[in-house]
């Protein structure tokens, strides 16, 4: 008995200790910051894996927590505040308030030479994390930056791998300079080095959007300047990392095609309603469909699986004076279309390292080689091809042709088929017809019997040294080469795209060498009693050399294709006038230097961290430019008043931040050709001598555009107003810009009379400018223990205006179809320039009684008398619309719950028109449904009066009818992830470990007026290069959706 009452007792200690043990504290209290109670903020209880999250302040910043003993430690933390951490100790009531943590708020930006606290920009930046560049499964970083940022335009012209889309930071402001964006990596200008540089290699990408910011680049930065910086190691132990992702692609959307069965059907319902009469050629293609099934052309052109795989590892680390980081890649993008692939190597070495308080040296160094394959054809030569055409002859079409092989329109010229009328016994009769009658081979045998490739080598890299020379004195010198090696190579076989054609090589190469030496002397000095005055200046040298040299080879004459290599021709054609190895042809050329030395200098100063000021100046002088016009100053001014640092601000509390910018800037461009200024002499023949003379080797002025050396820098003058606000501790941040540039002394090769045996010459003989509004708005909506919501929206509205030019008061050029686009004075820089249609001609009637053009007839496209003189002729051509947006927008949402994480970019185009080339094809107008639904058919049967029947009556092409809205909105990125959890992720010897789901192009919204498949297409080849001709698209590939599943693991 007494031995159950001891242990009845000891069960019921143990009982009363459990309990004590495991007895939770309530801790409870109030979490202020110097303004009031903090809504939001995180109490967390510290532990070894990590802070596990508690609670989350309410409306008047209260808490209330449950912990395990009086040991447990607790963190105190809120967006934009240095954490507190408390021990719980005997407290029942824990109290906190937060200080603001000012480094954390006010980030660092980089701008030209050097970086600035964010709080105290006076210019207009902004700024990217390159943690969202990683987001989207690309290969080139500039299709990560669609519809990120403010000011910039991305354009993807083509949906093939390996080409660059177009950029572009507020529009156009040159009509023959290049109007691309300076993009500078790492301090280094490098040309076209966005398709260069590794997404995970990137720490930040800052865009220099006005002339205040970038001036300080000079005559390089009349575009805009995009800095890239990439990461560096950090003083800690190694750091691993491991990034590997797959994709695959599809075609979004393919072109809705009858087949020649349906094209029959179609004419015969058609023909019942009063239309035409079935043709010959309709009958005979569906007959033949009938035998052997229709080919989908578009399908052929396609893979039936495309694939891209990325793997990155990088590597950081260092100790305390010594940091490194180690990166590569690699990527094999595969297109949607046959015949294009991608592959790209990254490599990437950084080293920093201190020898002692006062010296710094740095060693940065990248290579990337890509080789990418490219299709010789369009896709709409695959489109228009008709189905009942087999990609290769089969039992049948052979016994109807005597043709084996690769199957071609010709082969099927004048055969007979049993679709003519019906004879007495109710038997068709044969008929001889022609139902596709194409010379060139089909689509997929011009595609095997071609190929077309490139390679590019590029080496980037500098050395650095730093030396603080006294107290906030420091002098840099940066010297670094940038070597780029492109070659390029076709080769064609015997009769590869029509019979007689003999096979064909041409090899291309590009040698690009540039040299840079920088060297700064920046200083900073703080004033007054209470340190009120802080200024920072900088003073600059530096010196660029850019060398290019070109190859080129085109021969014929080989004797076999089944060796494809250049020394097995036996013709080699000459290098055409004026190009001698720039273009087409054999021969050699190298351009001369181009060397340019600045000078530059820039004062920044803060008065109470209030009022701010940055000045600065740069001078060039280019060889591009002839003597006494090398040299061109270019100064900027900016103002900033930070209103709510003021005394006066400080009892609002809804206003976290308010700031004022304004600020005026010169920027120049001197992206023109070598011979702009300066006449250059290539090796021509002169025929000299008695009777038909003979040929002589020589020296002339081959280009056919004229040199100037009285022409000199193109300067832009831009005038930028701004501000930046911030709402409620900063969860709410706008910036909103206004601005306004004039570009003058327009660079042009303008066009002169032809007896001057030019058709150009180089002149400064306009003026055009740029307005626009750009609008940024970043909140954090919600932020709790488990879960948090962040958007970002930009928006960018850019006008242009043709202000002059020399003298003229229009241009009209165009394109390979005659369409016409005018540059006119007083208007936007281009405008589609054509006839105004009122749909189309219902009867040879309505024709009859107005005005007409004499190959008008009914169902063709019914021309208006613009100038009302009861007569059409090219006096009644007018604008037409343009190729530029209203307005381009993108709009961002991250949100984390628990470990699993989302994001979704939505980016869209508004108000934008293309030409639509592909009507010019008389397969478009009769196979594609989008042309072909409510057309015009009979005068009984007008349809809905706008169609028209094909191409009938005058060509439409130089009407408003290929003219089509090709506003959208893109599904441009979703992407979901999960990280695993710290102690799983411990347990197997790793730091981090995320899985993740993506997915680019999912979904697109267009207009029901655009009946393409990709409006972001643009056909830029040939007379497209002209840069007074935009918006022109033919062929485009279909939009390429892709879904990808990777991982990240760091350790």
């Amino acid at each position: 008995m007494r031995l159950l009452k001891t242990n009845l007792l000891m069960t019921m200690i143990a009982l009363c200790i459990s309990v004590t043990v495991n007895a939770q504290i309530v801790i409870h209290g109030t979490v202020t910051d110097t303004e009031g109670p903090l809504m939001g903020a995180t109490v967390a209880v510290k532990g070894s894996t990590g802070n596990t999250a508690g609670a989350i302040t309410d409306m008047d910043g209260k808490y209330s927590i449950e912990v395990k003993s009086k040991k447990t430690i607790l963190v105190f933390s809120y967006i934009g505040y240095t954490d507190q951490v408390v021990t719980v100790g005997d407290k029942k009531k824990i109290d906190v308030r937060l200080e603001m943590n000012h480094t954390q708020l006010d980030e660092t930006v980089v701008i030209g030479y050097g970086v600035q606290q964010k709080s105290h920009l006076t210019g207009s930046i902004s700024k990217l994390d390159g943690g969202s560049l990683t987001k989207a499964p690309v290969s080139d970083v500039t299709q990560a930056l669609q519809g990120m940022m403010t000011g910039l335009t991305v354009s993807n012209e083509t949906s093939e791998v390996g080409v660059t889309p177009s950029i572009r930071v507020r529009g156009t402001g040159s009509i023959s300079a290049e109007s691309s964006p300076l993009v500078i990596i790492d301090g280094f200008p490098v040309k076209g080095g966005l398709s260069q540089v590794n997404a995970a290699d990137i720490k930040s990408v800052e865009i220099l959007k006005d002339a205040a910011s970038a001036a300080i680049y000079g005559s390089r930065a009349a575009n805009g300047v995009i800095l890239i910086t990439t990461k560096q190691g950090t003083p800690e132990q190694p750091r691993y990392k491991f990034n590997f992702y797959q994709g695959f692609k599809y075609a979004y959307q393919l072109h809705d095609m009858m087949t020649s069965t349906d094209w029959f059907n179609l004419m015969q319902q058609e023909e019942a309603l009063g239309g035409r009469p079935v043709m010959a050629q309709a009958r005979s293609a569906a007959y033949l469909e009938s035998l052997y099934g229709a080919t989908d052309w578009q399908k052929e052109g396609l893979n039936d699986v495309a694939t891209m795989t990325n793997v990155q590892f990088s590597v950081s680390g260092g100790k305390k004076d010594t940091k490194y980081f180690v990166s590569a890649a690699y990527m094999k993008d595969q297109g949607i279309m046959r015949s294009n692939t991608l592959d790209k190597v990254n490599f990437r070495a950084k080293l920093d390292t201190r020898f002692s308080k006062s010296v710094g040296f740095g060693v940065n160094f990248s290579g990337t080689y890509k080789r990418a394959e490219r299709p010789r054809n369009n896709f709409i030569d695959f489109y228009r091809t008709p189905s009942f055409l087999p990609v290769y002859h089969n039992d049948i079409t052979t016994a109807l042709t005597g043709y084996s092989g690769f199957a071609r329109g010709s082969h099927f010229n004048n055969i007979e088929t049993p679709t003519g009328e019906v004879d007495e016994e109710g038997n068709p009769l044969t008929e001889k017809t022609s139902p596709f009658s194409s010379a060139n081979n089909n689509p997929r045998s011009v595609m095997a019997n071609t190929m077309r490739w490139s390679e590019d080598f590029q080496g980037l890299g500098n050395l650095y040294l730093t030396i603080e020379l006294a107290k906030g004195l420091t002098f840099k010198t940066s010297n670094g080469f940038n070597v780029r090696f492109s070659p390029s190579y076709t080769y064609g076989n015997k009769n590869a795209t029509k019979d007689g054609e003999a096979s064909r090589a041409t090899y291309f190469s590009n040698l690009y060498i540039d040299l840079l030496t920088e060297n700064t002397l920046s200083y900073h000095l703080n004033l007054g009693s209470q340190k009120q005055h802080s200024i920072d200046a900088l003073l600059g040298y530096t010196a660029e050399r850019t060398r290019v040299q070109r190859v080129a080879e085109t021969a014929t004459g080989f004797a076999t294709d089944n060796i494809k290599t250049l020394n097995a021709a036996t013709i080699f054609e000459l290098a055409s006038s004026g190009g001698n190895g720039d273009k087409a042809g054999t021969g050699t050329f190298r351009y001369p230097d181009v060397v340019l030395e600045s000078y530059l200098g820039r004062v920044n100063y803060s008065y109470l961290n209030r009022y701010l000021m940055s000045a600065s100046l740069r001078l060039d002088r280019s060889s591009l430019f002839a003597k006494g016009n090398r040299n061109a100053w270019f100064p900027s001014v900016s103002l900033g008043w930070r209103v709510s640092e003021e005394p006066f601000m400080k009892s609002i509390e809804a206003i976290s931040n308010l700031k004022l910018r304004a600020s005026y800037g010169m920027t120049g461009n001197n992206q023109i050709s070598y011979q702009a200024a300066l006449e250059v002499l290539n090796s021509a023949n002169y025929v000299l001598g008695t009777g038909n003379g003979s040929l002589t080797n020589g020296v002339a002025n081959t280009s056919s555009t004229l040199a100037n050396s009285n022409i000199t820098w193109e300067k832009t003058n831009e005038f930028n107003f701004g501000f930046d606000l911030g709402l409620f501790r900063n969860r709410i941040n706008l910036s909103l810009d206004a601005y306004y540039s004039e570009t003058k002394a327009l660079l042009f090769a303008q066009p002169t009379q032809s007896f001057t045996g030019y058709s150009n010459y180089w002149n400064n003989i306009g003026r055009v400018s740029n307005k626009g509004v750009e609008i940024q708005i970043d909140t954090h909506n919600i932020r709790t223990r488990n879960f948090s919501w962040e958007t970002n929206f930009n928006f960018s509205l850019s006008r242009n205006k043709l202000l002059e030019i020399g003298g003229e008061s229009q241009i009209i050029s165009q394109g390979e179809r005659n369409e016409c686009y005018i540059a006119k004075v007083g208007s936007l820089l281009i405008q589609y320039f054509g006839y105004k249609t009122q749909g189309v001609w219902k009867s040879q009637e309505e024709i009859d009684a107005n005005p007409h053009f004499v190959d008008d007839i009914p169902g063709g496209l019914r021309i208006v008398d613009t100038d009302n003189n009861s007569m059409l002729d090219a006096n009644d051509r007018v604008p037409l619309g343009n190729p530029y947006p209203d307005f381009t927008w993108g709009l961002t949402n991250n949100l984390r719950y628990k470990n699993f994480d989302f994001s979704i970019l939505i980016q869209g185009v508004q108000g934008i028109t293309v030409f639509n080339g592909d009507v010019f094809y008389t397969e478009t107008m009769r196979y594609n449904k989008a042309y072909t639904k409510n057309r015009w058919i009979s005068p009984e049967h007008p349809g809905d009066g706008k169609t028209p029947y094909e191409k009938s009556g005058h060509n439409l092409l130089l009407t408003d009818y290929p003219l089509q809205n090709a506003s959208y909105a893109c599904l441009r990125n979703l992407t979901i992830g999960y990280t695993m959890p710290k102690d799983i992720v411990k347990k197997m010897h790793l730091n981090d470990l995320r899985f993740y789901l993506s997915g680019n192009n999912l979904l697109y919204i267009w207009s029901g007026d655009y009946r393409g498949i990709n409006p972001e297409s643009r056909f830029t080849a040939g007379p497209y290069t002209n840069t007074l001709i935009d918006g022109y698209q033919r062929g485009g590939f279909p939009l390429t959706s892709t879904i990808s599943v990777g991982f990240d693991v760091n350790f």
